[in-house]
Formats: C-alpha cells, structure tokens, sequence
C-alpha cells in the first residue's frame, strides 16, 4: 500500500512539475499561434507564467497589433493582465475561467475614411457563412473535434487610456480615458461559447465605451471645426460658397464618425 502511495505521489509530483515548465509556454505559444487565426492580427506574449496550485495565470507584455492597412503601431497594448483559471477544467470540453482581470491597458482607435481598425477587427471576429451541402456520392469528410468552449464568470478591464487617431481630420490625435467595462457570467447560459464570440464581445464593448467617450469630448470636434474654420475665413469672398459646402461637409464627416449623419 505505502508503494502504491508512493507512485501515486510521484505521479502528481512529475504532474505538477510539468505544469510549472510547460504550461506557461503552452499558452504563450496558444496566443501567439492560434490568435492571429482567430482575430486575423498579430498577436505577441512576452512571458506567462503559471501558479499549477491556485490556477493563478500572469500575462506578460500582450501586445495586439492592428489589421492590415492601418498605420499606428498596435491596436491593444497590455503590460500585464491576470485569469484565474479552474486548472480542472482545462481536461473537459468547457473551460472554467473565474476572473480575468486587466489592468490600465493602452488601446488605439485609429479611424480611417472607411472603417476603424476596431471594426476591422470585429468584422475579422464576425461568423463565418456556412455553405449549403452538396449531396453527392463521394463519402463524407470525418468533421474535426469541437473546439473547447469557455465560461468566464467576470471579466473586468480598468483604468484603459485609448489614444485616438482620425485620419478623415489630418490625423488629428488625443488620448481619452475610457470607464470601466466589466461583464458577467459570459457563455454559462449556453454551456460555454467559444473563444472567437468572447473575443468579439469583448471588443464590441470597447468599441462603444470608445464612440462615447469620443461623443462626450465636445472639444476634439469642436477643434476641428475651428481649425476648418479658420481656413474658410482666410480663403476670401471668392471662395467663400465652395468654403462652406466644405466646411458643411467636414461637419457631417465628423457627424458620421459618432453614428450621426
């Protein structure tokens, strides 16, 4: 029996040990392999580190980059952020997460003539439409496994800083601090959803605490219609009616930026 015990015991011991060396870079290689497929942007870790006791998770330097054709450097920046991950749940088809927690993360909201690099993203994120199948006489392909679906009891990101560039105002910047976004009980209703649609929920919440804290900072608009302005009034009387069809226009260029025509 204490033989017995004894295997036992050093089971869970080599079990543990790989847990602390491998699982970290497991992860680590999970976001930086399986994200950009997922989200269609590059996505680099620089350290995770894993408590295989308390199921603690550390994220070190994520950096999410932007979706092809936009020019500010990345999209999210996030020195460090925390899950607390069920570890039991790693070995079922539905992953426990029992909190993720992310900590003054640095996002960029880079809005171009068409669409911004956040609703690149989404759109990236969106399902994909499922072609109707062909009856035919050749055998069917064996379907791959279900991923793992996840459940995250609470997400809470705080303190964001989003620094916004406007590419339809000459690149005009500034840096706004975003409130609190915090979420609940993410997928449990359904049993667990997948890691594509947390993704997606997630930045669709940021894209609107972003439009309403841009709708809210009445003096970004208003210096650009100053500084628009300012050039009609130097143009001269000759001008002066192509300057205001322009000016009307930049007033509801500004206008769709913030969901209004």
């Amino acid at each position: 029996m204490k033989k017995v015990l004894s295997i036992i015991g050093i089971v869970i011991l080599v079990f543990v040990v790989v847990l602390v060396l491998f699982l970290g870079q497991i992860i680590k290689a999970g976001i930086e392999t399986a994200g950009p497929k997922i989200a269609g942007v590059p996505m680099t870790v620089e350290k995770v580190r894993v408590n295989p006791l308390t199921g603690k998770v550390h994220v070190r330097a994520l950096i999410i980059g932007n979706p092809e054709g936009f020019k500010t450097d990345s999209l999210m920046e996030l020195g460090e952020f925390k899950l607390d991950i069920a570890l039991g749940s790693l070995f079922t088809d539905t992953i426990l997460i029992k909190q993720i927690l992310i900590d003054a993360p640095e996002i960029t909201y880079e809005k171009g003539l068409r669409s911004s690099n956040i609703s690149t993203l989404l759109d990236n994120l969106a399902p994909e439409e499922q072609p109707e199948e062909k009856v035919t006489d050749e055998p069917k392909k064996e379907k791959k496994a279900p991923a793992k679906k996840v459940v995250i009891e609470d997400f809470q990101l705080n303190s964001a800083r989003v620094h916004v560039t406007l590419v339809a105002l000459g690149g005009k910047k500034m840096t706004l601090p975003l409130p609190s976004i915090q979420m609940q009980d993410i997928g449990k209703d359904s049993g667990g959803t997948d890691i594509k649609e947390v993704i997606s929920e997630v930045f669709g919440s940021i894209s609107d605490a972003v439009v309403k804290a841009l709708a809210s900072s009445g003096d970004f608009a208003g210096d650009a219609l100053k500084d628009a302005g300012g050039a009609v009034k130097d143009v001269g009387g000759a001008a002066t009616d192509a300057a205001k069809d322009a000016a009307g226009a930049l007033k509801k260029g500004i206008g769709g930026l913030f969901g209004k025509e």
